[in-house]
């Protein structure tokens, strides 16, 4: 068997710890072990790495980006506070003095 070290950073040994609660396996080696032979295809497969610009590069793209901006208003308040006009009484609530009325 081919050994091999690997250094975790905390936050992914947190992970690595809870997911071997959730699994129940017996160690880190065999989680790993799982993990890339159950999901490391699909890594692989739509694992997507840009290629890494030149600064100059970048500064002149951002430039030729145009920046569009445009004018917003607020739409105007057409809502009241109170009594509103209504003709369907459907959906309106009634007292008991209002019903005997």
């Amino acid at each position: 068997m081919v050994q091999a070290r690997v250094v975790i950073r905390g936050a992914a040994l947190e992970m690595g710890e809870h997911l071997l609660k959730t699994t129940k396996l017996a160690s880190l080696t065999e989680l790993i072990n799982v993990m890339f032979s159950r999901y490391g295809r699909h890594l692989e497969a739509t694992w997507e790495v840009l290629p890494a610009f030149d600064i100059d590069e970048r500064d002149s793209l951002a430039k030729s980006v145009p920046t569009v901006v445009t004018q917003i208003s607020a739409p105007a308040a057409d809502f009241t506070f109170g009594k509103q006009p209504t003709t369907d009484k459907s959906n309106q609530r009634t007292t008991p003095s209002e019903n005997n009325a």
